[in-house]
């Protein structure tokens, strides 16, 4: 964390998965609940005058079936997450970690699954915004991200976001979250410098759009 601010940079995301904060469910290979880990290190973030971004990175059953939900399951199906258990992992956080100094942001969920409807998904994003803020964590102390991780279901997303929700002025100081990847795939590999780099200005025309943060 030393290292993280001597090299200019002013918060850590903090990724872990649900068994951290809430134990590992009947027949998961996880262990927890561990949630002093995250204390340790949002005090290291205190120490060092860095923000910290809490990221529930694997949630409850799984927002996909794939690798950084904590396993990889071929045969995931969306109804598999398990909501209302992500909704209480939140809550716990939030009643923990509200009021300190260095917890700016809270992200909640990471890369949901082409699969799930987004009906589905906007009604949890606001849910999630709501028990956040009613477990202490106000929107002029807190961030919450919403990843919406593919550019190409921005468009359907932030529509019904913003027409069922009314998203962004309901839910105040929220963002999306795009992963905008330039590695994974042989497309990728195969591209120059200078195609990376005109990529890059078309991603940030998306980024300019709304409230919006590039994670990974």
């Amino acid at each position: 964390f030393r290292r993280i601010r001597d090299a200019g940079f002013n918060a850590v995301r903090i990724p872990f998965g649900y068994w951290v904060v809430m134990g590992p469910a009947n027949g998961e290979a996880y262990i927890g609940p561990c949630l002093e880990y995250v204390d340790r290190a949002v005090a290291w973030c205190k120490a060092y005058g860095l923000q910290a971004l809490l990221d529930l990175h694997g949630a409850p059953g799984g927002e996909s079936g794939d690798r950084p939900c904590g396993r990889e399951r071929r045969d995931w199906n969306w109804q598999e997450w398990r909501m209302e258990d992500s909704l209480e992992a939140l809550k716990v956080l939030a009643r923990r970690y509200c009021g300190h100094p260095s917890v700016t942001g809270i992200s909640v969920c990471n890369e949901p699954s082409d699969r799930l409807p987004v009906e589905v998904l906007c009604e949890f994003y606001h849910r999630a915004c709501s028990v956040i803020r009613e477990a202490g964590m106000p929107p002029d102390e807190v961030a919450i991200v919403l990843p919406v991780y593919r550019t190409e279901r921005l468009d359907e997303i932030w529509r019904h976001w913003n027409r069922q929700y009314d998203g962004f002025a309901r839910h105040v100081n929220v963002t999306f979250d795009l992963h905008l990847y330039h590695c994974f795939g042989p497309w990728w590999q195969r591209q120059s410098l200078g195609n990376h780099l005109r990529m890059t200005k078309r991603h940030r025309k998306i980024l300019r759009r709304g409230p919006a943060v590039v994670g990974g």
